[in-house]
């Protein structure tokens, strides 16, 4: 196959020129000539192709080698230029090579025009492969003179034989060929089993990568990555180390400032998510306040609408019960009317009680006492529905000072509530013991536990709530629980609900003793009125 060979051929002679390629043919080489012979020419056509060869007389009547020299210099190209002449002389010739020529032949002796031309080519493409491998070279070492990262080349013994202008500025040491690397070990960030452990990988030919903290001279320090990569001889012998550090000390401090913050936002939304709790907490209070006051005045309505008629009624019912005269049979089915209107009035009086809180009548009184005198009152229904009753009672339980009409209607309630729920019977404990509410204040702890029914999840957020009720329609009124828990604030007590759906519920009341010195008299009034043999209603 023919060798395909450009040839830029500066001739003026026609015969010549067809004398050159006709040679070149014969040595099966695929000729692409073109023939100029002025400087203008030549300058046309040199950069519009890729030429192998130019072959150039040396003397034309407008032009000649030296001239066509110039021009391939001035152009910055590296072609063979070859000088085929039928007059040139030696001292011709030396002048001519001299300027840059390449080779000269004399046209009468063409023999050696094919070998000069592929010794020529193959030096040109010498010289390129040379150029771009020093250009190659020259890029990868101005990279590593600018590069940003430090670069340092060790050998063996731990000598520094190259470094780059960014290690000595990370390292405030200036470069000393052949000066022993400073260990990093010297920072005193490092123990010395972390070095060891890195020369070992080294030598081992392993890649090593870790996080370094390098100090510098005047005490400050750089948190960087080093990263360390074995280079073999031919003998494959691992005899140098490239090591390059890059300097992560913003990025550690950057990372360092970012945990600070997310600790500081989620503090900051931790006290939004309490300060967003307690406006929903003050909102429901007055959400609350706003239905008791609305409550309120419907009681108060109500009760001066009901409070009258009932009285007149209660009257005359009175005054027909005088004119009776003995009738056992109508006394007795009137004194059932004059109950039920008794129980209206009383009905009404809870409906005020709760919006208004009444007037308390307080005295002193025994809670063990109320609770069983309130356990023997519903002790009836209690056993019908087949509910057992157990007793907890302290017996060092103190007095307490109350309104005792107010508290039996919370243990009625809590109690019938407990009833309700166990339809099927069940354990009811009344457990009672002293407490100390706070550091120097004694009170009183009454619970009422029961195995009944419980109450939902869901329900239990509401069951203070006024009107709400989880028992079946018709059957509670959803005020029970909201009067109890007023009437227990009013007694500075406090109470509380624990129950589980199909396990039970849990109701803690706190409520406050009768101080020490009061207590103590209080037992002396108690002695006394036993010595005199005297039952008051205090």
């Amino acid at each position: 196959m023919m060798s395909r060979l450009r040839v830029l051929h500066i001739e003026d002679s026609e015969r010549d020129f067809a004398l050159v390629k006709r040679h070149l043919s014969r040595a099966d080489y695929d000729v692409a000539s073109i023939r100029v012979e002025t400087a203008s020419a030549m300058a046309a056509v040199l950069p519009r192709h890729q030429w192998d060869v130019i072959l150039c007389d040396y003397s034309m009547p407008e032009f000649n080698a030296l001239a066509a020299l110039n021009l391939v210099k001035d152009m910055k190209i590296d072609i063979p230029f070859i000088v085929i002449s039928g007059t040139i002389g030696e001292a011709l010739a030396v002048e001519a090579m001299r300027a840059g020529a390449h080779d000269y032949l004399i046209k009468t002796n063409l023999a050696r025009l094919v070998p000069v031309i592929e010794r020529e080519i193959n030096e040109a493409e010498n010289r390129r492969a040379r150029r771009e491998a020093e250009e190659s070279v020259r890029l990868q070492s101005a990279a590593l003179q600018v590069a940003a990262n430090a670069i340092v080349i060790v050998n063996r013994e731990r000598e520094i034989l190259w470094a780059n202008p960014a290690f000595t500025k990370t390292g405030d040491y200036p470069f000393d060929p052949v000066r022993t690397v400073p260990g990093i070990a010297n920072s005193g960030e490092q123990d010395r089993s972390f070095c060891e452990d890195m020369w070992a990988t080294m030598l081992s030919g392993k890649i090593w990568r870790n996080t370094i903290i390098n100090r510098h001279k005047d005490g400050t320090v750089n948190h960087e990555i080093l990263t360390i990569t074995p280079i073999q001889d031919r003998a494959d012998v691992f005899t140098h180390f490239v090591g390059i550090k890059q300097d992560i000390t913003d990025v550690k401090l950057a990372d360092e400032a970012l945990q600070l913050t997310n600790v500081r936002l989620a503090t900051a939304l931790e006290d939004l998510q309490y300060k967003s709790a307690e406006l929903t907490a003050m909102t429901q209070q007055l959400w609350q306040a706003s239905k008791l006051a609305t409550m309120g005045e419907l009681a108060a309505s109500v009760a001066h609408e009901l409070n009258n008629p009932l009285a007149t009624i209660l009257l005359r019912l009175e005054a027909l019960s005088g004119q009776l005269n003995g009738d056992q049979q109508k006394s007795e089915a009137l004194e059932i009317v004059i109950g039920e209107v008794e129980r209206m009035g009383t009905l009404v009086a809870g409906l005020l009680q709760f919006s208004r809180g009444g007037h308390q009548q307080i005295s002193s009184l025994d809670v063990r006492q109320e609770i069983d005198n309130t356990l023997k009152l519903i002790e009836y229904h209690l056993r019908n529905q087949k509910i057992e009753v157990l007793r907890e009672f302290d017996v060092n339980v103190p007095m307490m000072a109350a309104d005792r009409q107010k508290l039996r209607q919370v243990f009625l309630n809590l109690l019938t509530n407990a009833s309700d729920a166990m339809p099927c019977g069940g354990k009811l404990v009344a457990r009672i013991s002293a407490v100390e509410i706070e550091e120097g204040v004694s009170g009183v702890s009454i619970e009422f536990i029961d195995t009944g029914a419980g109450v939902a999840l869901a329900d239990l957020a509401r069951i203070w709530e006024p009107f709400f009720t989880t028992k079946p329609a018709g059957k509670g009124t959803g005020l029970g629980l909201a009067i109890c828990r007023r009437i227990i604030e009013e007694h500075k007590g406090k109470i509380s609900i624990d129950s589980r759906l199909n396990e039970g519920t849990t109701v803690k009341i706190f409520l406050p003793a009768i101080a020490a010195e009061n207590q103590s008299l209080e037992n002396e009034y108690c002695e006394l009125r036993e010595g005199l043999g005297q039952d008051y209603d205090r």
